[in-house]
């Protein structure tokens, strides 16, 4: 259990000890919090037949198939591979297993990991178990965006919501997974993370910081009248998804440092046209994944950049 999630796990313990746990828990809040671990902890405490202080013991039958993931009264909805939605046949088919009679325990769980996924039919579909689920069924749903989800899926589940940690306690755990990168590293990551641990870790794992600091000397040197190394602009858009975000982050940053919000980072323009720069990078983003050509649409940007800043001299 990662350290920052004991909590959830305690409050959901103890909800579940006091009968106060409803059918339907939705454990909500930002990616990289590790949301997924505590519902796969949550439906093994459901399914475990002999738990230990609270935990599922790891020794029972259910343990052992949920282990090997051939539990047959665990139902669980995920996006199709052909498909980017949770679809309506997916759902139906989960209604149905969580009709079913339990194969081992008192209890059958369906497990959607990606709740905000559900197409409009879908969440209708999942409505009815919602509002007259059979007995001991449940439904742990997980969710990054849960404003995305229908106000009357939310309304008939149990919300809990999953905090980024202390910064403090986020930093000692930076320090212990990835030991290569120093603390100013861990400290940028986990800004650009939004508090998230995971989402910092992938950062430094990735080396997708370095290659945000690569962007932000690039954009830096720009603004002092020098100009692109040659093909950087197609090196970027082999990343787009990647040089858009951290194209949008650093303008964000220099927004909110010409404006006097937070830490002075040395903005390199004014607020306004930096936050002109800001909204056209999330638009580059939003555009990249239509069929623009990434080299044409970064580059249109970066030109639009450069036209901040008259040539010196």
């Amino acid at each position: 259990m990662l350290p920052w999630l004991r909590t959830c796990r305690d409050h959901l313990n103890q909800s579940l000890a006091n009968e106060r746990l409803g059918h339907a828990p939705l454990l909500h809040g930002p990616a990289g919090l590790g949301k997924r671990s505590l519902a796969d902890w949550l439906v093994r405490r459901l399914l475990c037949l002999a738990p230990n202080d609270g935990n599922p013991c790891g020794a029972c039958r259910a343990c052992q198939l949920l282990d090997s993931g051939t539990h047959p009264d665990l139902f669980a909805a995920a996006v199709p591979e052909d498909r980017t939605q949770l679809t309506v046949d997916v759902i139906r088919e989960l209604n149905r297993g969580l009709e079913l009679t339990p194969a081992l325990g008192p209890r059958r769980i369906g497990l959607i990991a990606e709740a905000d996924q559900m197409n409009r039919n879908a969440a209708n579909a999942l409505l009815k178990t919602l509002e007259e689920p059979a007995g001991q069924a449940w439904l742990v749903l997980v969710s990054d965006r849960p404003d995305a989800l229908p106000a009357t899926v939310l309304s008939r589940c149990q919300k809990l919501a999953v905090r980024p940690p202390p910064t403090e306690q986020a930093m000692a755990w930076l320090a212990e997974e990835v030991k290569a990168a120093d603390p100013a590293q861990h400290e940028l990551a986990l800004e650009v993370a939004g508090g998230a641990p995971l989402r910092a870790r992938q950062l430094l794992q990735e080396q997708s910081l370095e290659f945000g600091l690569e962007i932000r000397s690039a954009l830096l040197e720009m603004a002092k009248g020098n100009v692109l190394e040659p093909g950087l602009t197609e090196t970027w858009a082999g990343r787009a998804d990647e040089a858009w975000h951290w194209l949008a982050f650093w303008t964000r940053q220099w927004t909110g440092s010409a404006l006097g919000l937070g830490e002075d980072t040395g903005a390199p323009a004014d607020a306004e046209r930096l936050a002109e720069r800001w909204q056209a990078a999330l638009t580059g983003r939003a555009l990249a994944d239509g069929s623009i050509r990434a080299d044409l649409l970064l580059g249109k940007w970066l030109l639009e950049w450069e036209a901040l800043f008259p040539p010196r001299g």
